[in-house]
């Protein structure tokens, strides 16, 4: 297992560093599988919207290695697979799609892609460096956010009226599961800033049904600020991108802070 998780010298000094999106270099940098790179960036174009990735590999070991599912840091950032678990046979080449979503952001942005193999964890990253071209969410004082927070407590569908609707309604357009994920519920929930009583979900993810999570999403939590994201109660979102967020936050959520403990944990020195 060893042999397989570290690098060769070569690949330790490539793995550090963040090549460009559009330079293409050999498969030479061992992690489980061999890759062109395990950290690519982008210097994102005026108007540009979402930028792609490809990470690209080759099993040079003797026998399969199975890719069970690929986990980001951020909903803005997706990697796609074929069906799982996807099969890499001995000597086979291939390569892994990832998108960043980038509206709404400016500086250099950094996002992390965890493939979880049945060899172990394979850490990608990509970054992109954006210019004040692209228009940041306004951002807030803290009388403001006071003011919202008033308002909200008068009627707690007010995140998706009036200016509000800049940060609570207009990015989750077109968006479904995990990007719709990060625009409607962690700009709260996993907000630098949240409020004392706005929980952490991951904690509260394990055990959850399908029907926790509609009820929340659509509906609202009694007794809370949680407004009611259904377009019948005076939300932001359809039916279908209900759907496809209830879906990510019972099948995929969970299993994103399995992995999170897991890379924490093999980041620990090991014990003497």
């Amino acid at each position: 297992m060893f042999s397989l998780l570290c690098h060769s010298a070569v690949g330790v000094r490539a793995a550090s560093e963040f090549v460009p999106n559009s330079e293409q270099r050999e498969l030479a940098i061992e992690k489980i599988l061999t890759w062109d790179a395990l950290a690519k960036a982008h210097n994102a174009k005026p108007g540009e919207q979402d930028v792609g990735f490809e990470f690209r590999f080759q099993n040079k070991t003797t026998g399969e290695i199975r890719i069970k599912r690929a986990d980001s840091s951020c909903g803005c950032t997706v990697a796609r697979l074929p069906k799982l678990p996807w099969v890499i046979t001995a000597g086979q080449k291939g390569g892994i799609p990832v998108t960043m979503d980038i509206r709404g952001k400016t500086g250099v942005i950094t996002k992390a892609i965890t493939i979880v193999t049945d060899k172990g964890i394979i850490p990608l990253k990509a970054r992109v460096a954006i210019g004040n071209t692209s228009k940041p969410l306004t951002k807030r004082s803290k009388e403001e956010r006071a003011a919202n927070l008033r308002a909200a407590a008068l009627n707690r569908q007010a995140i998706f009226q009036g200016k509000c609707a800049d940060c609570h309604v207009k990015p989750t357009i077109g968006k479904q599961g995990k990007q719709l994920y990060a625009t409607a519920c962690g700009i709260c929930h996993e907000a630098k800033n949240r409020a004392p009583f706005v929980p952490d979900l991951r904690p509260l993810a394990n055990g959850k049904d399908k029907q926790y999570w509609q009820e929340w999403t659509a509906q609202s939590k009694p007794n809370t600020l949680m407004p009611a994201f259904a377009k019948e109660h005076g939300g932001s979102l359809d039916e279908r991108q209900i759907k496809t967020l209830v879906a990510y936050l019972v099948r995929i959520f969970p299993r994103e802070l399995k992995t999170r403990r897991a890379i924490i944990q093999s980041n620990k020195p090991a014990l003497k």
